[in-house]
């Protein structure tokens, strides 16, 4: 994946984790060490690559969601399906903490990890095939040509995401900007990805998977019907 940290600087390192940073300057950077196992700091979380199975204390597919907003979509989703086990990567250290106490409120804490990372160094965090499932919504479009580099949907993710989920996994993306749309699916030939839906306008159409959950952030968009574009794939073999 591309902007990968060089091996002495950690993908987690930020300006607040510099040894001059003020806590009172952001006093959700402590509130999220202490917060429990339910959220996993940084540079705790590579030691469960290939181990999160232990960590969640049973034996149960994984899904992955990048980006969490407030948590809502993490919790809602987590509360419908006691059957699998969630990790919700944010890298800000209040999204973090709101995400987590959100699980907690749905009664969906021992089957959540929320973990403060990098979403563009997921190899750090996963073994191949260790996930069952990856769930992107509204990442942030960087719309200027400039910015592009930092867009998140990109070929490179597209691999990743196919050698960290296992045959007969899914990626769904959700999103109101179509260029990530259109480089999602411009990235699967030669993939292992097979498209088992996609939607031009979910509030019109209807997501492409059954049990779409919609949050604030989109119901922005359905107010003003605008579109929200989504795609649904399934990793073959």
């Amino acid at each position: 994946m591309n902007r990968r940290p060089a091996a002495h600087a950690p993908a987690f390192a930020t300006r607040a984790d510099r040894p001059d940073h003020r806590p009172e300057v952001n006093p959700y950077r402590d509130a999220h060490r202490l917060y429990g196992p339910g959220l996993v700091p940084a540079e705790d979380a590579p030691r469960w690559r290939g181990h999160w199975h232990e960590n969640f204390g049973r034996s149960a597919p994984i899904h992955l969601e990048l980006g969490l907003g407030n948590g809502h979509h993490l919790a809602a989703r987590a509360a419908a399906h006691p059957e699998i086990d969630f990790v919700g990567l944010e890298i800000r250290y209040k999204r973090c903490v709101v995400a987590a106490e959100r699980a907690r409120a749905a009664g969906a804490e021992a089957r959540v990890r929320v973990v403060r990372y990098s979403w563009f160094s997921l190899d750090d965090l996963f073994a191949e095939g260790e996930l069952s499932g990856i769930h992107v919504y509204h990442p942030d479009p960087w719309e200027r040509g400039r910015q592009a580099k930092h867009r998140l949907i990109e070929p490179g993710f597209v691999l990743a995401a196919a050698r960290l989920v296992a045959p007969g996994g899914e990626l769904r993306l959700k999103t109101d900007f179509k260029g990530h749309f259109d480089a999602l699916l411009a990235a699967l030939p030669g993939t292992p990805w097979q498209v088992m839906g996609a939607s031009l306008h979910v509030a019109r159409d209807g997501a492409p998977w059954p049990d779409d959950i919609v949050t604030g952030y989109q119901a922005k968009f359905n107010e003003k019907a605008l579109p929200v574009y989504a795609a649904w794939l399934r990793r073959g073999t």
